[in-house]
């Protein structure tokens, strides 16, 4: 069979998150970004791309990216673990996803065969190993959607590819430091030859409790991968990185990755720096003001409609359990409700790997309006 024949013959489906977002009647609601769209970016942000004009924006970068961008950002993740980071350990990429393909690309060049992922995780952590011919395995998580560290230490293998989100998306689950630690030993002990990923985009969006602290403080193997994203509102100008004690092994990734993209756009890597450098502070930690006071009215909703949930402290999303609240489907219920008119969008559970959940973002200067038409959904099942 030919290509033309194979290519009339193949679906090629979107992502579920891709497939309900686009089924949005023009007078639905939203409630499934996974961006702060709308959120007041930073004007240092603004300044900073506009000033790249005459520091060469124009002009490529290094194929593993901006020189002063990968220095402001081993100095900021010495300051996280003390390891004596250099530009040499860090490759810029064009946003997380990016980061994860060509740090799993590189692995499975270096002979790695299997990930190691979450069971309920971002559909990529599944999808990317896949393309590569790995093994994907499912590590369990537990009720409150913490790891089974029992489990996990029953599956893992010394030279296996373990990914790690916290925050998590889609539960908004942030690993604490005892949990961190304990997770450590586990894998100090048994993960001897192998390397975490590290998915740390969503770590300085937590508004209650602990502030979350990088895997690479607890486990040396790790690679941390991150961008700004998240927590600059700037997810259109993917800016991403990937960071690791190994320069070696950062090296590898960038001449993988310079197959791919060549370099990261130079404008936007110099809109990143005032992130890198923490010059945006307060503006994230009024994102962060506004996203707590969302989870709280979602909550509010959530119990007073009885429906099970565990309260997110980070990222920008709520996974409520669904299954006996919806009466079918709740992929097709999350369809319908998204096409139907003055309908709302939430996204299955079954993306992430949870087909009993949705999950609803925070991210919405429509909220009040959005749960109302939730609610109305729920009611005509």
């Amino acid at each position: 069979m030919g290509i033309d024949n194979r290519l009339a013959n193949t679906n090629f489906p979107l992502p579920a998150i891709r497939e309900v977002n686009m089924a949005k009647h023009n007078t639905g609601i939203s409630l499934g970004l996974g961006e702060l769209k709308g959120f007041p970016v930073d004007d240092k942000i603004k300044k900073a791309m506009l000033q790249s004009w005459d520091n060469g924006a124009a002009c490529y970068t290094q194929n593993a990216g901006l020189p002063e961008l990968r220095s402001a950002i081993a100095s900021k993740q010495k300051k996280v673990d003390g390891f004596d980071y250099s530009l040499l350990n860090v490759v810029v990429t064009i946003g997380v996803q990016n980061a994860v393909y060509s740090s799993v690309k590189t692995l499975a060049r270096l002979g790695a065969t299997r990930v190691l992922i979450p069971s309920i995780h971002f559909g990529i952590y599944k999808k990317i190993p896949a393309e590569f011919g790995l093994e994907v395995l499912c590590y369990p998580l537990k009720e409150d959607f913490g790891i089974d560290l029992k489990a996990l230490s029953e599956l893992i293998q010394k030279d296996d590819v373990l990914i790690l989100n916290s925050p998590s998306n889609p539960t908004g689950r942030v690993y604490d430091s005892n949990e961190m630690e304990e997770l450590a030993q586990v894998l100090r002990s048994q993960l001897t030859q192998g390397y975490v990923i590290s998915d740390e985009i969503y770590g300085r969006l937590v508004y209650a409790g602990e502030q979350s602290i990088s895997f690479s403080r607890y486990f040396e193997r790790t690679i941390v991968v991150d961008g700004i994203s998240k927590s600059g509102a700037v997810a259109g100008l993917r800016v991403g990185w990937i960071i690791t004690r190994n320069n070696k092994l950062a090296a590898a990734i960038t001449s993988n990755n310079a197959t791919v993209i060549s370099t990261p756009p130079t404008a936007n890597q110099w809109a990143a720096m005032p992130v890198v450098n923490e010059e945006t502070s307060g503006t994230i930690d009024t994102y962060n003001e506004r996203l707590h006071e969302n989870r709280d009215k979602v909550l509010q909703f959530l119990n007073r409609l009885k429906i099970p949930c565990n309260v997110p402290r980070g990222s920008f999303y709520i996974f409520p359990k669904m299954n006996g609240v919806v009466t079918g489907n709740i992929k097709d219920f999350c369809v319908n409700t998204a096409k139907t008119e003055n309908g709302v969008v939430v996204i299955p559970g079954a993306a992430f790997g949870a087909s009993d959940y949705i999950r609803i973002s925070l991210a919405s200067f429509q909220l009040d309006e959005g749960l109302k038409r939730l609610e109305t959904a729920l009611m005509n099942q």
